[in-house]
């Protein structure tokens, strides 16, 4: 029995989705893509991405685009402290909620090791996803010093990381914390949640070779979106 075409490329996007080859968040070709590419009618196109979205795998985002649904995201915690992979980061965009240089006793966190008068950078933003649904809360403390013209950087687009390595910062080692909390009122209303959620927050720390803290970065996921884990390979027998 011969498989109709529609579900041959319904198929082929499937496996490409379960295998992570197109993953959570990434933008399905359009109608007029498939069309092109499968030599098939824009209303055989459209029963393909219709389907992956009533099958759960896709959305449709009338005037957006068709992407991968993000039902439950699955963060690998080696990607946060990866400069290449912390670059690409999750799909979507930043809003920033505040971003301000202040003292280091008066920033919204802590920098270790950092006097009271020391002059930090305070960067808040919550990341959107594709779907424009609050995923998650990121809060900057970056010593000045370090960091002088951070505040004229985009900073919708801002990757901390890779901006303090081109500018010569000597990071030396980088420090990942998991911290359980449960949200405040401020949180839960960015995040779209009930106030006192429990939740998972990633905490990152940059040390320069002199031990100093370069920048310390919170990461408040929203409850529920995510499953963190790490992934290393076997030891040699």
């Amino acid at each position: 029995m011969t498989v109709p075409l529609y579900v041959q490329i319904r198929r082929g996007i499937e496996a490409k989705i379960r295998s992570g080859a197109l993953p959570p968040g990434a933008r399905l070709p359009t109608e007029m893509d498939l069309s092109a590419q499968y030599g098939v009618s824009r209303a055989t196109a459209q029963r393909v991405l219709n389907d992956l979205a009533e099958a759960g795998l896709a959305i449709r985002r009338r005037r957006h685009g068709t992407f991968v649904a993000d039902v439950m995201r699955q963060i690998n915690l080696l990607n946060f402290v990866t400069p290449a992979a912390a670059a690409k980061g999750v799909p979507g965009r930043h809003e920033v909620v505040s971003a301000r240089i202040v003292r280091a006793a008066d920033a919204v966190l802590s920098l270790p090791g950092a006097s009271a008068d020391t002059a930090v950078v305070e960067l808040v933003r919550r990341k959107l996803d594709v779907r424009e649904e609050p995923h998650s809360v990121e809060r900057h403390v970056v010593l000045f010093a370090a960091a002088p013209d951070l505040m004229n950087e985009n900073l919708e687009e801002l990757v901390t990381l890779p901006y303090l390595q081109r500018r010569g910062v000597p990071v030396d080692s980088i420090r990942l914390y998991l911290d359980p909390v449960v949200l405040d009122e401020d949180d839960a209303l960015l995040l779209h949640c009930e106030t006192g959620t429990p939740a998972l927050i990633r905490r990152r720390e940059l040390r320069a070779d002199d031990g100093s803290t370069v920048e310390v970065v919170t990461t408040l996921v929203r409850p529920g979106t995510a499953e963190f884990f790490l992934e290393l390979p076997a030891p040699a027998v």
